[in-house]
């Protein structure tokens, strides 16, 4: 149980560190009691929780780790009302809904960064199927670069760029190190994730997280029934969706590759991911603009890519 344990961690890791390292939302997720006590175990419960559900009841496609991801995705709703309610000025609302917010954050950033991406680099530890996508498997120091720059857009100085990307990224090494040492050995991914008497455990701390963050959080955010009922229907149709692709995804074929998360490539990866995050942090100090620059691409790119996301895992689970 302990090896298993320390994998989930690793899992959770992995999903705060995309989820919200990259994006500067939490800087130091290893280093503070937020991150400790509420990123950590709110991203490795989701991603657990939802793997294992894709894993024991389907198959790790595309389609199927997708939609699951937009069921993580959707927490921006109760629990930190993102999607009602934004810090920032939201340049769509229609009914009480930010339109970009859903598209970005809950149909992009949380499926590809939250979920694909740990449970892939997760996959490389265990079964080497393909689930990261073909691109980032082709160009790691690619996206190492661009999650740096995407780190500065948020990150409060250079320094804080630096101090962050080497304590996360050197806490995730070492995590790295001693499974290799102590833990490896020749598993499936299904092995490792929960068991069905262990999701009876861990489903209801996910929800005791909604409660207490939903009515922890800016309570008062939480809108009127209409805007509720959009949230309520995006999930009955991605839930109805993902039961759809699971079936069908049972009679596929997972492609494996000949690739892992050997320390090179990893320290390699680090390395551009820290030194971009510290480039575009100065640059921003001399040119503010920069950071906005940053975050209209992303916002532009991630409605795109999360509108044919959905379009196309909705369309190949409907055809099951």
């Amino acid at each position: 149980m302990v090896r298993r344990a320390f994998f989930w961690f690793i899992i959770a890791s992995f999903s705060a560190f995309f989820g919200e390292v990259t994006i500067g939302a939490t800087l130091y997720p290893f280093f503070t009691f937020w991150g400790l006590l509420v990123i950590l175990p709110l991203y490795g419960l989701h991603t657990l929780i939802l793997g294992s559900v894709v894993y024991r009841f389907g198959k790790p496609r595309f389609e199927t780790l997708y939609l699951a991801g937009v069921i993580f995705g959707l927490y921006e709703a109760y629990i930190t009302k993102v999607v009602w309610n934004p810090e920032w000025e939201s340049p769509i609302h229609v009914g009480g809904i930010g339109i970009l917010e859903v598209l970005v954050i809950v149909l992009f950033w949380h499926p590809f960064m939250s979920f694909i991406l740990p449970i892939g680099f997760a996959e490389l530890l265990t079964s080497k199927r393909k689930v990261l996508p073909s691109t980032l498997l082709k160009r790691p120091y690619l996206f190492a670069f661009i999650f740096g720059m995407l780190e500065s857009s948020n990150s409060p100085s250079p320094f804080a760029s630096f101090t962050s990307a080497v304590s996360t990224l050197g806490v995730i090494l070492l995590l790295i190190y001693i499974w290799r040492q102590k833990f490896d050995r020749d598993d499936d991914m299904e092995g490792l994730l929960p068991t069905k008497r262990e999701l009876r455990f861990l489903i209801p701390m996910l929800l005791l997280y909604y409660v207490v963050l939903g009515f922890g959080i800016n309570p008062a955010a939480i809108p009127e029934i209409g805007a509720q009922a959009v949230i309520w229907l995006l999930y009955a149709l991605t839930f109805y969706l993902i039961y759809r692709a699971l079936r069908r995804s049972k009679r596929e074929d997972i492609e494996r590759v000949e690739c892992e998360l050997d320390f090179y490539r990893l320290f390699i990866f680090s390395l551009i991911f820290t030194i971009s995050a510290v480039l575009f942090s100065i640059l921003e100090v001399q040119f503010h603009e920069l950071k906005l620059i940053i975050l209209a691409v992303l916002w532009v790119v991630g409605s795109a890519i999360g509108i044919t996301s959905f379009w196309k895992s909705a369309k190949w689970a409907l055809e099951a």
